[in-house]
């Protein structure tokens, strides 16, 4: 890989670790940091997500109207260092609401940010992107198994606060990088005014691929907060099990990530895209009546197999229904991937407390089939677009 290819990969290492660090972390800050009750936990979630959601929408059209893409990421970088030094400095929950949680949701946008760098680059230097958009998500994958590993082990030894410091260290290495290695006036090319009518015609299927997208990262968060707790308190399994799972569940992921070009020659976008919803169906569901630690963990390479496809193919398929608007159709999915994760949390919390974590476990595996009946969906909704050309 060239030096050019590798620039736009390291800047977002360097910033999917910076955001990593904090995002899975704030949760044990609040209570136990902070002494706060986990309610308060949901209060700043709710501050951060609709914050979010704004952010990547903005900087999406941003994008897609030709505006330089630099200036984005550096907004992020910046909101990321106030987020992190309030935290560190002031140690107050309502600093954390007021101060903290609007940078961090300025911050989230910078990975759909790079997202669009990644492939416009990609585009605008003819390397293959199906296979660079592998290596990107790839990278948010090491990213995301470095840093949190990282974050806790600080929190354990020395106290939070050095957490903040090491978001500090992780934003300090990304603007560097930021600063060397990208074209500060880098944009979208100029859209085509006669591509508008089509862009049109595609927003249907484009929302249709979005609610898709939605429905498995919702089986998929649903899932993974139940696991854990499934596997210990119900299955009464050794307490090194999840981390067991998680690690070959992370190595399945990524291995499979970056044999997605191949994947994508012999089963296309649509195709992977429908493989990974239904071994999310048949693995969630069979993890839901699991009974050994062998069994958990065979169960748990599957998942990172399944998550690995749509991890890798879900954003290519939704970028091929986004015309010139790639920033808007990125933005999008990532939004879908937020709304999923913040859902998740409150049906596998309400399920467990009605019926057990087992029962999360099948919930995931209905969001699974729901996704597929929306793809099938979509599917006969191009079939009957295709017929009317003709």
């Amino acid at each position: 890989m060239s030096p050019k290819a590798f620039a736009p990969l390291l800047l977002l290492l360097t910033g999917t670790c910076a955001t990593a660090s904090l995002i899975p972390f704030m949760g044990v800050y609040i209570v136990e940091g902070l002494g706060k009750a986990p309610l308060h936990i949901t209060l700043y979630a709710l501050v951060v997500l609709p914050l979010t959601l704004l952010t990547n929408r903005h900087f999406g059209e941003r994008i897609d109207r030709a505006k330089p893409i630099a200036p984005l990421i550096l907004i992020s970088l910046i909101a990321y260092v106030i987020a992190a030094l309030s935290n560190l400095v002031l140690h107050s929950y309502l600093a954390l609401v007021l101060i903290a949680a609007p940078c961090m949701a300025l911050a989230n946008g910078a990975v759909s940010s790079m997202y669009s760098y990644g492939r416009l680059m990609a585009e605008r230097e003819g390397w293959e992107v199906a296979r660079y958009n592998s290596y990107l998500r790839a990278t948010t994958s090491l990213g995301w198994m470095i840093a949190p590993a990282l974050a806790y082990s600080l929190a354990g030894a020395f106290g939070h606060r050095w957490v903040f410091a090491l978001g500090l260290g992780f934003a300090t290495l990304w603007f560097l990088i930021w600063l060397v290695t990208m074209p500060k006036s880098f944009a979208a090319p100029a859209r085509d005014r006669g591509a508008q009518a089509g862009e049109e015609a595609l927003r249907g299927p484009l929302w249709l691929a979005a609610a898709v997208c939605f429905l498995i990262a919702l089986a998929h968060v649903t899932a993974t907060g139940a696991i854990p707790l499934f596997v210990l308190s119900e299955l009464g399994l050794p307490a090194a099990t999840p981390g067991m799972m998680l690690s070959v569940k992370t190595a399945m992921e990524i291995a499979v990530i970056l044999f997605t070009p191949v994947i994508l020659k012999r089963l296309g976008a649509r195709g992977a895209l429908s493989l990974s919803g239904g071994l999310a169906m048949v693995v969630y569901g069979m993890f839901a009546n699991a009974q050994t630690q062998v069994q958990v963990l065979i169960l748990a390479g599957f998942e990172g197999v399944y998550y690995g496809v749509f991890a890798a193919v879900g954003l290519i398929y939704m970028q091929g229904f986004a015309g010139e608007r790639l920033g808007g159709a990125t933005a999008l999915y990532m939004n879908a991937l937020f709304l999923g994760g913040l859902i998740a949390n409150l049906v596998m919390g309400a399920v467990a407390q009605v019926r057990g974590f087992g029962a999360s476990l099948l919930t995931a595996s209905g969001f699974a089939a729901l996704a597929l009946l929306f793809l099938a969906g979509l599917v006969l909704r191009e079939a009957r677009c295709q017929a009317g050309c003709r």
